[in-house]
């Protein structure tokens, strides 16, 4: 393992190096970031015009509230495709044949091509969430429990994503994994709206949904609330543990098909 190192600076630096090129996906990037707060900003004055029901209930503005759903939501997406993207362009760069074929586990190697992906969204995620927290007045408890419960939320983004890589090699367009988490979060995650208004007979995928957990963990630290029991911190956990292993056994089983049918290289 001590080629490790120095494998992931390689693929740190490729990747930044990479994304430094693209400067007009860059530049609209961060455009549609801030119009995503002017949107979320005039959000939250209408919802503070129909009363003060809402930060009384929730222990903050509906821009505060949206804001982190949006943020972990999206530094999630990341996550879920950031594999998958990173497969598809060692694919169509005719390398990812190359890649697999060098010292180290290929399922490290994936792991690590995407990896840069997501540290950056995570990075980036958690100065947003701190900038417009000291431009709203608020603060936030950096707790263990806040700490532990997003690194498990992350563990589990990067299975699903993982799981998502193995599909796009047999599927080469198209996969099921990270859209259905996606979705499923965007809708009963609690990311734009309380989780508690849903109808009763989407509470049970709101509560099975690490989505649910993390945000709820997120937004009492900015609140100063009393925290959450521990059984949100034991289900993402469980929940870590299950994707992880879920995405490097369909990793693996994506990787032995394409091997199989000859296509590991096909776009």
């Amino acid at each position: 393992m001590g080629w490790l190192p120095g494998v992931g600076l390689a693929f740190a630096a490729r990747a930044v190096a990479t994304r430094l090129s693209y400067r007009t996906q860059l530049s609209l990037g961060l455009a549609s970031t801030a119009l995503s707060m002017v949107v979320l900003l005039f959000m939250g004055r209408v919802v503070a015009c129909a009363g003060s029901g809402f930060e009384s209930r929730y222990g903050m503005s509906y821009t505060t509230f949206a804001l982190v759903g949006v943020v972990v939501h999206g530094a999630a997406s990341v996550g879920l495709g950031a594999f998958r993207s990173s497969v598809r362009r060692e694919q169509l760069q005719g390398t990812l044949e190359q890649l697999l074929a060098s010292r180290g586990s290929p399922v490290l190697l994936v792991a690590l091509s995407g990896a840069v992906d997501v540290l950056g969204s995570c990075a980036g995620g958690a100065v947003l969430v701190v900038l417009c927290s000291r431009l709203a007045g608020l603060s936030i408890d950096v707790s263990a429990q806040l700490v532990g419960a997003v690194s498990l939320y992350v563990v589990t983004v990067c299975g699903f994503g993982l799981a998502s890589a193995g599909v796009v090699l047999v599927s080469k367009e198209g996969e099921p994994v990270s859209w259905v988490a996606g979705t499923l979060s965007a809708l009963a995650g609690g990311v734009y709206f309380p989780a508690d208004l849903l109808p009763p007979w989407l509470e049970p995928v709101s509560r099975a949904l690490p989505t649910t957990h993390v945000l709820a963990v997120v937004r009492a630290s900015i609140s100063h609330g009393a925290g959450v029991s521990r059984l949100p911190m034991l289900f993402l956990a469980a929940a870590a543990a299950a994707a992880a292993a879920s995405g490097v056994l369909v990793l693996r089983w994506g990787l032995a098909r394409a091997r199989r049918l000859g296509t590991l290289g096909e776009y």
